[in-house]
């Protein structure tokens, strides 16, 4: 199931950051994928979650990210980099049925990050994602 978790995950980072960069309606983009790369069920349910849940919240998403990263305006952040924060955010603070591990989510959105984007991308998301956690679990209001 790693291989097939990771697999989904790259697809909705670019359903994410196509929908975020266009005027794309967000259904027609899933469509199309779907069309191109077919899952098995256990992977539609988890990218269908994924992409839609991460829509949803986007705003929320993005106070906390501003919050972990008040340097970086979310405006003016790659949107690739956005993508892959809201992406692992919605994992560890909003999705309650897959529980993925911490340290899992991380991982993962640091390689997507190697793998998509910039030389910067990598250390940007965990430095994010490892603010986002320590306040977490120190018991801060996240928003």
């Amino acid at each position: 199931m790693g291989s097939l978790r990771h697999r989904v995950r790259i697809t909705a980072l670019q359903i994410l950051f196509e929908v975020d960069a266009t005027d794309h309606a967000i259904d027609a983009v899933y469509a199309r994928r779907d069309e191109d790369e077919p899952l098995v069920a256990d992977g539609e349910r988890f990218l269908h979650r994924l992409v839609f849940g991460v829509w949803e919240h986007r705003t929320y998403l993005d106070r906390i990210i501003e919050e972990a990263a008040p340097n970086w305006p979310i405006t003016q952040m790659p949107g690739i980099d956005k993508a892959i924060l809201r992406l692992a955010l919605f994992e560890l603070l909003i999705d309650d049925l897959e529980k993925t591990p911490i340290k899992a989510v991380i991982n993962e959105a640091v390689e997507l990050a190697k793998q998509f984007g910039s030389d910067n991308s990598s250390r940007f998301v965990n430095g994010v994602l490892g603010t986002v956690v320590s306040r977490y679990r120190s018991g801060h209001d996240l928003l």
